[in-house]
C-alpha cells in the first residue's frame, strides 16, 4: 500500500531530480516544465530528509591520553589506533586504551612519543618514534625491535603529515594537537510520516478501503492518506481525535478529549473524553471514557445515538471484546471484566481485577495501557511501567485468575514501561515503550528491540496503538509525529558490528589489554576467577548496542548495555564464552563471537592425583569390608563360644540340682572342658574359675563382679578384657546371662516366679520380672504358664 522507507530517499532525489531538468528546458517545452512541477509536488507518505553531518571532539577528558595525535589507523579486528605524544591508544568505540612501554620489555623503544603508525602486512602496528622505529605486535600485545633493513624500506613510507582517513563504516577521523575529530552521519531507518511532524498523533485505523486515518491532537485534525501515502483531505475537530473506529456498517466514529464522540461529519453525542470505541456482535458500541468509566451506545446507527450511563468504572483507556461476548477493560485502576451477552446493555455488571501484593499471580500494576487477545484465548495485559501480564480468558473470568508476568527480569523484554502494544498475528506483539520499540513473539519469547536510534535523535511514543498496513509498513504515534517503519528496515541488516574482547581481569589484579575477535585465554594457575570486557564495533553511534552471554552452551543472559561479565569459581579445563550483540538500532544479528577461557588444574584435581585418589578409596574400603567382616566373624566366634559356656553351666547346673553328681563326688572337683581346640590351657583353667564362682553364687543377690574377680585370681579390668576377648561380653553381663538362662530353665519346669527370683539370686521379684521381659520380650509368668 505505502511505499517502502527505504525507497524514500530515492523517490525524493528523482522527483528533485526531475525538477531541475525540466526547468533546462523550460524555455523549449513548457508543457514539460509543468509536468516536472507538478512531479516535485507529489509527497509520498513518509518523506526522506537527508541528514546532516556531525562532528565529535575527542581529548583527554575522553580517555585519550594525550591531545596531539600524530596518525591513525584502523586494523583487521575494526579497532582504531592513534599514535599520540603519549603511547599508542587503542579505540574500541566506547574507551580508549593506552598502550606504553614497560620496564623489563626487553625492547629498545626508549619512549611513548609516538609520531605516526602504519599497518604492516602481517596486520602489526608500526610505529616511528623521534628516532627510531618499532613494531607492536598484536598478536603478543607488545612493542618488538625490527631489523635495520627494514627500518631503511620503511623510512619512506613513514613521516608523512597526516590528513586523516576513513573508516569502514565511512567515518572521516583526523587529529591535531587539540585532540581527535570524528565526522560521520547518523541515519535514521524510520521517517514521519508527511503532514504529522510535532502534532502528536494519538488515533490511527485503516478502513476497509485501505485508507490510513490519523488523528494528531496539537492541531486537533483527522488526516486520511490514499493506499498511494498521498493527502486525501483533512478536518479540524473542536476537540483532539484520540481514537478512530469503523463499524461493520461502514460508519466511522471519531473520539475525542477533552471531551467529543461523533460519527465522522457529524455532531458529538457525549461530553465524555473518549479513548477508545468497540463494536459487539450485536452491533452496539462499547465506548471507555476517561472519567465515566465503560457505557454503550445500543443503537450507533439512529438519528441521534444516546449514550448509556455509566457502567463501571472511572479512567478507562482500551477495550477488548472477546468472541465468546466477554468485555474486558483497561483502567488506570486495574482491570474490568463481564459478560456482555445479554440484549440489555443496563444488566452488564462489572467486576474489578486489580494487583494483590499477597499473590505472586495477581495483576502485577494496576496501572493498565492496552489489551489484545490471540487465536487461543490468551489475553495480554500491558501495564504502565511492569511489563505484560498473560491469562487465559477463562481462567480471568474465574474467582481466582493467576497471570503470568512478562517483563524484564523474566523475559526477553528490554524495557518495561509500555504506553501501547497490539497483537499481529499470533507471533507477533508490537509494543511501544517511551523511547523504543519492543517486536515480541509470545511463541518462542524472542524479542526484537528498535531502540530510539532507530526512530530519531529523540523520540516520545504516545499511547497510540500501532499499526500494520497491509505491505507490513507499521505506523507509531508519538510526539515527534506519526514514525513509519517498514518491513524491510525492521528486519534487514546492514552494517553488522563485529563483537571484539578488549580485556581481561583475572582475580582483581591489574587488567590485561589483549584486543582479539576470539582465541584462548590461559589464565594463571591457581586462579578461577575472571572478568572478560568485549564491544561491539560501531563508531557511528552505539549508544544503544545491547549486549548478551552465555557459557559453555548455557542459556543467553538477558540483554542489556553491560560490556563485560565476570566468571566465578570456573571448573578447571576449557570454557566457551559466546557474546552476541544487537546492531545500533537495537536488532540482533548475527556476530557471535567465541573466546576460549582454559583454566588450569590444581594438583589434586590431575588425572594422577585422581588415580591415586581413587586406588587410595578401593583401600580405604577394602579395608572397612575387611574389618567389618573380621569383627562379624569374631563377634560371631565369640557367640558360639558363648553359647557353648552357657550350654556347658546349664548342664552342670542340670546336674547339681538333681543331686547326681557322681562324678565329682568321686573325682573330686569338676573341670570344664575346653570351648574349642585352639582355647589355651590358661583360658581353659581361668573360664573354670568364673564357672565355679557363678555355680556357687548363682542364687546369691550378693554377687558381684569384683568377688568374680577375686575368685579368678585376676582384677577386675583383667576380669573383664578376658571375658570380652573370649566370649564377648562383660563380667556382669555373664552373670545376667547365666541368671537369665537358669531363670527360664526353672519356668520351664513350672516353678512359681517368685521361687525362681529367689533361685536366681534376685531380691526384688519386680526387677526380676523387669529383668526377665527385657531378656526375653515376655513376662516370666507367661512363659512358665507356656
Amino acid at each position: 500500500m505505502v511505499k517502502k522507507a527505504s525507497k524514500v530517499g530515492e523517490t525524493a532525489f528523482f522527483s528533485y531530480f526531475w525538477g531541475e531538468i525540466s526547468v533546462m528546458y523550460a524555455m523549449k517545452n513548457c508543457l514539460s516544465a509543468i509536468i516536472a512541477f507538478l512531479l516535485s509536488c507529489v509527497m509520498p507518505m513518509s518523506a526522506g530528509v537527508r541528514e546532516p553531518e556531525r562532528v565529535t571532539h575527542y581529548d583527554t577528558l575522553d580517555g585519550l591520553s594525550s591531545t596531539s595525535v600524530g596518525w591513525g589507523l584502523q586494523d583487521g579486528n575494526g579497532l582504531l589506533w592513534f599514535a599520540t605524544w603519549n603511547g599508542l591508544n587503542c579505540y574500541d568505540g566506547y574507551d580508549f586504551h593506552r598502550v606504553q612501554i614497560r620496564p623489563g620489555d626487553r625492547v629498545s623503544i626508549s619512549t611513548n612519543r609516538i609520531r605516526d603508525i602504519l599497518l604492516s602486512d602481517e596486520g602489526n602496528i608500526l610505529c616511528r618514534t623521534d628516532e627510531d622505529i618499532y613494531e607492536y605486535d598484536l598478536g603478543t600485545y607488545s612493542f618488538k625491535d625490527i631489523t635495520p633493513e627494514r627500518k631503511d624500506s620503511l623510512r619512506g613510507r613513514m613521516g608523512r603529515p597526516w590528513r586523516g582517513f576513513y573508516d569502514r563504516q565511512g567515518n572521516f577521523w583526523s587529529g591535531n594537537h587539540q585532540g581527535l575529530n570524528k565526522r560521520y552521519t547518523l541515519r535514521h531507518p524510520a521517517s514521519i510520516l508527511a503532514g504529522t511532524a510535532d502534532r502528536h498523533p494519538r488515533a490511527l485505523m485503516l478502513d476497509r478501503d485501505s485508507v490510513l486515518w490519523v488523528g494528531t491532537r496539537t492541531d486537533r485534525c483527522v488526516r486520511r492518506y490514499d493506499c498511494t501515502g498521498i493527502l486525501v483531505d483533512s478536518m479540524h475537530l473542536a476537540t483532539a481525535p484520540y481514537c478512530i473506529f469503523q463499524t461493520s456498517a461502514g460508519d466511522v466514529w471519531i473520539g475525542g478529549k477533552p471531551g467529543s464522540l461523533m460519527k465522522y461529519g457529524g455532531e458529538s453525542v457525549t461530553d465524555d473524553a473518549v479513548y477508545d470505541i468497540k463494536e459487539d456482535r450485536r452491533g452496539r458500541l462499547w465506548v471507555a471514557t476517561y472519567g465515566d468509566g465503560v457505557k454503550c451506545i445500543d443503537n450507533p446507527r439512529a438519528g441521534r445515538p444516546s449514550v448509556s450511563t455509566s457502567l463501571g468504572g472511572h479512567r478507562v483507556r482500551r477495550l477488548l471484546i472477546t468472541p465468546s461476548d466477554r468485555l474486558i477493560a483497561a483502567t488506570t485502576d486495574g482491570l474490568l471484566i463481564g459478560s456482555i451477552a445479554t440484549d440489555d446493555s443496563r444488566e452488564v455488571k462489572l467486576r474489578r481485577i486489580s494487583r494483590d501484593g499477597s499473590v505472586a499471580g495477581s495483576l502485577c500494576s494496576n496501572a493498565t495501557m492496552s489489551l489484545a487477545q490471540d487465536s487461543r484465548g490468551r489475553v495480554y495485559v500491558a501495564t504502565e511501567s511492569s511489563g505484560i501480564d498473560v491469562i487465559d480468558e477463562d481462567v480471568l473470568f474465574s474467582d481466582s485468575p493467576e497471570f503470568t508476568h512478562v517483563n524484564t527480569s523474566g523475559s526477553s523484554l528490554t524495557s518495561d514501561i509500555v504506553n501501547a502494544m497490539t497483537l499481529h498475528s499470533d507471533s507477533l506483539l508490537m509494543i511501544a515503550g517511551s523511547d523504543n520499540v519492543m517486536a515480541y513473539n509470545p511463541v518462542t519469547g524472542r524479542t526484537q528491540t528498535l531502540s530510539r536510534t532507530f526512530w530519531g535523535d529523540s523520540c516520545r511514543f504516545a499511547e497510540t496503538t500501532p499499526l500494520c498496513l497491509p505491505d507490513g509498513t507499521w505506523v507509531f504515534g508519538a510526539g515527534e509525529g506519526a514514525y513509519v517503519a517498514t518491513a524491510e528496515s525492521i528486519y534487514g541488516r546492514d552494517y553488522v558490528p563485529p563483537v571484539v574482547f578488549t580485556s581481561y581481569l583475572v582475580n582483581g589484579e591489574s587488567e590485561c589489554f589483549a584486543p582479539t575477535p576470539g582465541g584462548m585465554i590461559e589464565i594463571p594457575a591457581g586462579h578461577r576467577n575472571m572478568t572478560v570486557s568485549f564491544a561491539a564495533i560501531d563508531y557511528t553511534d552505539n549508544r544503544d548496542i545491547l549486549y548478551r552471554t552465555r557459557l559453555d552452551g548455557s542459556p543467553w543472559t538477558g540483554a542489556d548495555r553491560t560490556r563485560s561479565v565476570t566468571l566465578f569459581n570456573m571448573s578447571a579445563g576449557t570454557h566457551r564464552l559466546e557474546v552476541q550483540s544487537t546492531d545500533r538500532y537495537g536488532r540482533w544479528v548475527d556476530n557471535v563471537a567465541e573466546l576460549k577461557i582454559d583454566v588450569p588444574y590444581y594438583w589434586y584435581e590431575t588425572i594422577w592425583a585422581r588415580l591415586l585418589f581413587a586406588v587410595m578409596g578401593v583401600g580405604f574400603v577394602t579395608a572397612v569390608v575387611y574389618t567389618l567382616f573380621y569383627i562379624r566373624n569374631v563377634n560371631r566366634h565369640r557367640r558360639e563360644l558363648l553359647d557353648k559356656y552357657m550350654a556347658l553351666l546349664k548342664e552342670r547346673d542340670a546336674v547339681s540340682t538333681e543331686r547326681t553328681v557322681v562324678a565329682e563326688e568321686a573325682d573330686g572337683e569338676y573341670e570344664m572342658p575346653p570351648l574349642n581346640p585352639d582355647q589355651k590351657p590358661e583360658d581353659t583353667a581361668f573360664l573354670n574359675r568364673v564357672r565355679k564362682y557363678i555355680e556357687e553364687n548363682l542364687d546369691n543377690p550378693e554377687a558381684n563382679v569384683d568377688d568374680m574377680a577375686v575368685a579368678a585370681a585376676a582384677s577386675r579390668s583383667t576380669l573383664n578384657r578376658h571375658l570380652r576377648a573370649q566370649l564377648g561380653i562383660t563380667a556382669a553381663q555373664l552373670l545376667i546371662e547365666a541368671r537369665m538362662q537358669r531363670a527360664r530353665q526353672l519356668l520351664g519346669d513350672g516353678r512359681a516366679v517368685a521361687e525362681v527370683a529367689d533361685m536366681c539370686g534376685y531380691a526384688d521379684v519386680h526387677y526380676f520380672q523387669r529383668a526377665f521381659k527385657k531378656k526375653f520380650g515376655v513376662n516370666p509368668g507367661a512363659f512358665g504358664r507356656g
